[in-house]
C-alpha cells in the first residue's frame, strides 16, 4: 500500500516537471518568435492606408487608417505617403480628393499638395538638387526615376587627385531634366523612357547636406559621375550623408582660382573623364 502511495506520488511530481517544462518551452517558443517579427519589422517601414472609400472634403476618423509595414526597399518609391507615426495629425484632417480604399494615405491629401506639380514627388522635409555629369561616365538607360545612386568624384588630396564616394543612396528625382508624371496618385511613369546619355540628375537630400553638397562640388575635380545600386539594396544609416572624410570640403567652397564652379575649366582633369576647359556646369546642363 505503501509502495503504491510512493508510486503515485511519483506519478503526480512528473507530471507536474512535465508540466514546467511544457510552460517553459511555450515561453521561450513566443519570445523566439517576438524577436523574429521584431527583427523583420525593423527592415520595414510603418504607413497609412484607407480602410474605406472617402469623399473629397470628408474628415478622416481612426477607423478609416490603418497601419501597415512595407519594405524599406520600397521607401521612396510610393510617394510622400503619410507615416504611421502622423497618424494622430491625419485623424480629423480633411481629404482635398477623393481616395479609394487600400490606397496610402499621401500627405497630398491631408495638405493641399498638388500632386500634378513635380516638386510633388519630393519628400517632406527634403529639397531637390540638380548635379552635373560626365555624359561619358552616365550609366545610361538602366537608371531610373526612384532609383538611388552614389555620387563619386575626384577631389585634390596635397598634390595628387582622390576619388570618393561624396555621398550614397540618393534618390533620383529626375534624369537629364526629365522627371515622372503622375496620373493618378499611385500611378507613376516615366515622362520619358531610360536616356543613354545625360549630363546632369536630379536627387533628393535634406536641406543641411544639401548646404554641405553644394560645397563639395566646388572642390571637384572634372565632373561628378554615378555608381546605380540594386532595387533592392537596403537603406542604411549613412544614405543621404556626406563622406565622413570630406567634411573640411563640406564646411566651405574651394577658393575663385579652382573648383567645379570656376569659369576657368577643371583641374587635373583624368583621361576619358572631362578634358581642359570642361567646365563643371555649362549652359547645356540646364536645357
Amino acid at each position: 500500500m505503501a509502495e503504491e502511495e510512493r508510486g503515485g506520488s511519483q506519478n503526480v511530481w512528473l507530471l507536474i516537471i512535465a508540466l514546467a517544462l511544457g510552460l517553459v518551452v511555450v515561453v521561450i517558443y513566443n519570445v523566439h518568435i517576438d524577436k523574429v517579427r521584431k527583427e523583420g519589422r525593423g527592415k520595414q517601414i510603418a504607413l497609412i492606408r484607407v480602410t474605406r472609400d472617402i469623399e473629397a472634403g470628408a474628415k478622416l476618423d481612426i477607423d478609416d487608417l490603418e497601419t501597415k509595414y512595407v519594405p524599406k526597399q520600397y521607401e521612396g518609391s510610393l510617394g510622400n505617403v503619410v507615416p504611421a507615426e502622423y497618424e494622430d495629425f491625419a485623424i480629423g484632417s480633411q481629404v482635398n480628393r477623393a481616395v479609394e480604399k487600400g490606397q496610402w494615405l499621401q500627405w497630398s491629401h491631408i495638405t493641399g499638395t498638388d500632386t500634378t506639380k513635380a516638386s510633388g514627388k519630393i519628400t517632406r522635409g527634403n529639397v531637390a538638387v540638380a548635379i552635373p555629369l560626365e555624359p561619358r561616365m552616365a550609366p545610361g538607360d538602366i537608371l531610373s526615376v526612384n532609383d538611388r545612386v552614389n555620387i563619386c568624384g575626384l577631389i585634390p588630396r596635397g598634390r595628387e587627385l582622390k576619388t570618393f564616394r561624396i555621398i550614397r543612396g540618393v534618390r533620383v528625382l529626375a534624369i537629364g531634366g526629365e522627371g515622372i508624371k503622375v496620373d493618378k496618385a499611385f500611378s507613376r511613369t516615366p515622362s520619358k523612357a531610360g536616356s543613354r546619355s545625360y549630363r546632369n540628375i536630379t536627387v533628393e537630400v535634406s536641406p543641411e547636406v544639401s548646404l554641405q553638397l553644394t560645397n563639395v562640388l566646388t572642390h571637384i575635380s572634372g565632373s561628378c559621375w554615378v555608381e546605380l545600386l540594386s532595387a533592392v539594396e537596403q537603406k542604411d544609416k549613412d544614405f543621404g550623408k556626406i563622406d565622413s572624410q570630406l567634411q573640411k570640403e563640406a564646411a566651405a567652397p574651394s577658393g575663385p582660382a579652382g573648383g567645379a564652379y570656376s569659369s576657368g575649366g577643371s583641374r587635373g582633369a583624368p583621361s576619358g573623364g572631362a578634358g581642359a576647359g570642361d567646365g563643371f556646369f555649362e549652359d547645356s546642363d540646364f536645357e
